[in-house]
This record gives C-alpha cells, sequence and structure tokens, in this order.
C-alpha cells in the first residue's frame, strides 16, 4: 500500500509538494490482522523479572499505574482541563484505590527500588512533581532519550551496550 499526503496552496490551488510513503498493508494472511497500530501503549519486556522483594500486590499496582504512562515519556500523565498534566500521589491513590498515605508509602517503595523516578521542576514560579516509570519494567516509546536516561542511568547502564552509555555521555556533554 502506498500513503500519498499532497500539499496545497490555499488561495492559488497549486500544489506545493506530494510526498509518497510505503505503508504495510493492515491484514497479511500469514501473519493477520495489525491490531491497533496506532494506538498509544506501552510494552513490558518478559526477560527482566520484578525484583524478588515487590509482592503481587505491589506489581499490581505499578502495572496499574503503568497504564498511565504518557505517550514517548515514560511520565505519569493524563488529559486534564487545560492540556496534560501530571499524575500526583492523590490522583495515583484514586487509580490505585488505595488512600493517599499507601499511596506515598508505596510510590517511596518503587523509587527506593528504581522502579519509579521523581522530578520537581519550577518554571515561571509554578513548581510541579512529575513521576516516571522505569522503562526496563514498561516502555511507552521507541526511543530512551537522554532525560530518560538521565533518571534511570543506574538500571539502563547494565543493559544497554557501552558505545550507547558513551553516545549519552557525549550527548549530555554537548550541551
Amino acid at each position: 500500500m502506498i500513503k500519498e499526503t499532497r500539499y496545497f496552496n490555499e488561495e492559488t490551488a497549486e500544489m506545493l509538494n506530494c510526498k509518497q510513503k510505503t505503508v504495510g498493508n493492515q491484514f497479511d494472511d500469514e501473519r493477520g490482522y495489525l491490531f491497533w497500530n496506532r494506538k498509544y501503549s506501552s510494552r513490558q519486556f518478559s526477560d527482566v523479572p520484578f525484583p524478588k522483594e515487590m509482592t503481587d500486590s505491589e506489581i499490581g499496582k505499578y502495572t496499574k499505574l503503568a497504564k498511565c504512562i504518557w505517550r514517548d515519556s515514560n511520565m505519569l500523565a493524563y488529559r486534564g482541563n487545560g492540556g496534560t498534566k501530571p499524575h500526583t500521589l492523590k490522583t495515583m491513590a484514586k487509580i490505585l484505590e488505595i488512600s493517599e498515605r499507601q499511596a506515598e508509602r508505596f510510590i517511596k517503595k518503587m523509587m527506593d527500588s528504581g522502579l519509579m523516578a521523581k522530578g520537581t521542576f519550577e518554571v515561571q514560579g509554578i513548581t510541579e512533581v512529575f513521576y516516571f516509570i522505569s522503562p526496563l519494567y514498561f516502555f511507552s516509546g521507541k526511543r530512551i532519550n537522554s532525560t530518560l536516561y538521565m533518571l534511570f542511568r543506574q538500571q539502563l547502564d547494565p543493559v544497554f551496550p557501552s558505545w550507547v552509555r558513551s553516545r549519552f555521555i557525549d550527548v549530555g556533554n554537548m550541551k
């Protein structure tokens, strides 16, 4: 199949550009149907076990939160009034159906175990807290950017090839 995108000048109706791109068939007789290929999702890696100290209940809570990963960021967020908003302890407690105090203890344990990270950012006097899920356990994109690498580098370095670690260091030194 070929997808064609055309760009026209609104006033003159002149075609400015035409791009063609080969796209895979939605259905292949041997491989089957390409299911929800445009929906946002996260992947879980079967060869990365959860830490032994995690209980089944904690794995369930962590998995519930992973369903809230914002696309291509591994940040826990949602579309709220006024755009994308980071999940707070209060909203995560509601998702997990536990008290805020229980959510706080759970999130702290996940951060202490390296399964989550927290970033606090201030812009124009407004401070927001962001929570991130480790890409080793759930990943919402195709590429790990330098921010996500820096948040979880202690967990990622043992599984990344040395040339990848060097490239991230080089990218960090350019800034």
